[in-house]
């Protein structure tokens, strides 16, 4: 992938009755065709990038089956594809319509994030097959000094920790920029993208089975609230210029 700043989202699950065949054109027309078609339609976007769900958090459903990342370039980007999303419907791009199972599918997420750290870096540039997705909030209740805390250990102590101990490729940080679409009750505020590959997954199966404990850190740390935590599987790619 690209050094983006941005990224938006778009999660969905299709019927749990539809066929294998009906599948396979749905497959077919989201790489083929919708995500060119998104790419292309909006300035600013370079490349999207489809991911299937391999494990799901084991506390419920709580991740979509199938999710697209769109990378922007940067805040304009993002910027001007919010002014269109809540302008009127004609200044939207005009995207085909697909087959049954793509105009029958259920929208699960659609949002916008920011890079935290490191600010520069290919999300993907390590040709990593997998992403490991940690979503979380601060202790509630957290005044600015608890958030400067909470965004210090976790940038310093907490991500270095988890590359290291699942033997990750890297970790970034992301912020919510915008929630447009998400189960509630909200969505939450920050995001680490662990790039993972089989070495990844073995080591992680080795510490799930011989847990031990990563450093504790200060009270707005301790009390945060963990959303969801997701292991994707890279399915395919497309840029402009491709």
């Amino acid at each position: 992938m690209t050094d983006a700043p941005y990224m938006y989202w778009v999660g969905m699950n299709t019927q749990p009755d539809t066929s294998p065949e009906e599948l396979a054109k749905f497959n077919d027309f989201y790489s083929n065709t919708h995500m060119h078609e998104v790419v292309m339609s909006n300035p600013g976007f370079i490349r999207g990038t489809r991911y299937e769900l391999m494990e799901q958090d084991a506390r419920g459903n709580f991740g979509p089956r199938w999710l697209a990342v769109y990378e922007m370039a940067d805040e304009a980007a993002a910027k001007g594809y919010l002014a269109r999303n809540d302008g009127p419907a004609e200044g939207r791009p005009t995207y085909s319509p697909g087959p049954s199972a793509w105009q029958n599918y259920e929208g699960w997420w659609r949002l916008l994030w920011h890079r935290m750290v490191p600010e520069h870096g290919e999300l993907g540039g390590n040709g990593a097959p997998y992403l490991y997705f940690v979503a979380m909030d601060e202790a509630p209740d957290s005044d600015e000094q608890g958030l400067r805390e909470f965004n210090d250990f976790y940038t310093n102590i907490h991500v270095p920790e988890v590359v290291e101990v699942s033997k990750f490729l890297s970790g970034i940080r992301y912020q919510l920029y915008r929630e447009l679409r998400h189960p509630e009750p909200k969505s939450p505020g920050y995001l680490a993208v662990y790039e993972a590959d089989e070495n990844s997954l073995q080591a992680r199966k080795e510490r799930a089975a011989n847990p031990k404990p990563l450093s504790s850190g200060p009270p707005s740390w301790e009390g945060h609230i963990t959303a969801w935590r997701l292991l994707y599987k890279r399915l395919d790619s497309w840029a402009r210029g491709e």
